[in-house]
């Protein structure tokens, strides 16, 4: 069944494709970077997954961002309504055997309002198994969220990233399996208030276990769709 499977999506994707998928489950990654650079014309503006273990910076559509079973913690109280006691959560801090995920935004300053980016989740897959949060403690420990779906809801959609600035959160997902969302990075420029967007790109995690043909499969239909990025 799964030659079955592998031969189909070699067919509809092509050997190109299937191959430029790539596996993250450790290191530090920042999952989201934007980055802006006005020296080329037009300017560039993109959001892209930035593996600072290799220096490799990736479209988000071929990169599979792993959570694995070691990530599995109790919740904070706070988020149990939306996480239950005990979910997978890619911690803040550093761990050996687990992803590091950051964000980022890369640029010169004073081009942004605010000097900030807003990153905004555009949509929430509809076969999502769970609920995801980004969220963070500051020193007080009061409860920061940055983005929160529940499904294919989107309940909260968008925090901002200083240009320059590297941060880390607590990724949490209420349950195994595949989840899929799609984001973009959001910029108002100082000189005209005219708005900036990237294109919207598709992120893929995947919460244990490790992918299997039918993930590979899932993530090949979704990625069918988005040969041609789409702007919002």
């Amino acid at each position: 069944m799964k030659i079955l499977l592998l031969f189909f999506m070699l067919q509809v994707l092509g050997n190109q494709h299937l191959s430029a998928v790539t596996t993250l489950s450790s290191g530090h990654v920042d999952i989201f970077e934007v980055h802006y650079d006005s020296a080329v014309d037009p300017a560039e503006f993109a959001l892209h997954v930035h593996d600072h273990d290799t220096g490799g910076h990736l479209e988000p559509a071929n990169v599979i961002l792993q959570v694995n079973e070691s990530s599995y913690f109790s919740s904070p109280g706070v988020l149990s309504g939306v996480l239950g006691s005990s979910a997978y959560i890619l911690p803040a801090s550093q761990e050996p055997d687990m992803l590091y995920g950051g964000v980022s935004a890369i640029g010169p300053a004073g081009v942004f309002q605010s000097n900030r980016i807003t990153i905004r989740m555009v949509s929430a897959g509809s076969l999502n198994p769970g609920n995801f949060v980004l969220y963070r403690f500051d020193g007080s420990g009061n409860l920061q969220i940055g983005l929160q779906a529940r499904g294919a809801g989107v309940e909260i959609r968008q925090f901002t990233v200083p240009v320059g600035g590297h941060e880390h959160w607590n990724w949490g997902f209420s349950a195994p399996g595949v989840y899929t969302y799609e984001f973009q990075g959001v910029g108002v420029k100082n000189t005209n208030l005219s708005v900036l967007e990237t294109p919207v790109e598709l992120f893929t995690f995947q919460v244990i276990p490790e992918p299997s043909t039918g993930t590979l499969l899932l993530l090949g239909w979704v990625g069918l769709g988005r040969f041609r990025k789409r702007k919002k």
